[in-house]
């Protein structure tokens, strides 16, 4: 039954980008997956089936029949069904890089996250405080600064966060990363099996950056990238 509905949800999301290829879809699709099952049958119920009854009369009953079963036995999956763990909510994933945050920081964060589209990186950033030690928070507003206005004329990424950065693809991405190492050198470090080989170059970095996409209206894919501020 799992699959059944997935190959649908896969078939509806494939039909949807051919006929309707722009951002619109995306916005649908979020606004429907906030709907818990009991929104799907009540909306199911009286929006599609009864006014069809009312205009078709008897000839709507076989249709109503069948939809109302199918609305039952979704709903009593979609009840049931154990979460599979794959994604986290999108506050969860949050607490979990900025576990001192407060409430108000992480809702403010959420909120740029959820003005991103599905699939679009959001680069997010745990500052080094033994980098802020070395170098100043003034250089790390820099820092981040750069990354939040790199690329842009007059505007900025982050909704002056600076951490949590919304980028279109990863492309524009990687190009905001390599300016940033290009201008701004001590922002990354040396990776440790190379540091015997460099005694004097950098041996932190800024911060840790966590590379997070939002899948649906409350989830998100999240996770570290180790790499994001080598400098080899």
């Amino acid at each position: 039954m799992e699959i059944l509905i997935d190959k649908l949800i896969f078939l509806y999301k494939s039909l949807t980008s051919f006929l309707f290829p722009n951002m619109c879809v995306q916005k649908i699709v979020a606004f429907f997956s906030l709907l818990t099952p009991l929104t799907w049958f009540i909306w199911l119920t009286y929006v599609a089936i009864l006014p069809m009854c009312a205009i078709l009369g008897w000839l709507a009953l076989p249709f109503a029949f069948f939809a109302m079963i199918i609305a039952n036995v979704l709903v009593l999956f979609r009840l049931i069904k154990k979460d599979d763990g794959l994604f986290t909510p999108t506050r969860d994933a949050l607490q979990e890089i900025f576990p001192r945050a407060s409430s108000q920081q992480i809702a403010r964060y959420e909120k740029i996250v959820n003005q991103a589209d599905e699939l679009d990186p959001v680069l997010i950033i745990s500052p080094n405080l033994n980098w802020i030690n070395q170098y100043g928070e003034q250089a790390y507003h820099l820092v981040m600064d750069g990354f939040a206005t790199e690329g842009l004329q007059n505007a900025r990424r982050d909704e002056n966060s600076r951490c949590v950065f919304h980028f279109r693809n990863g492309r524009e991405l990687v190009d905001v990363r390599d300016a940033i190492r290009q201008r701004l050198i001590n922002a990354f470090y040396i990776p440790p099996s190379l540091q015997a080989t460099h005694p004097h170059g950098q041996t932190v970095p800024v911060g840790t950056a966590w590379i997070l996409t939002k899948v649906g209206a409350r989830d998100s894919d999240f996770w570290e990238d180790d790499s994001f501020f080598l400098t080899l």
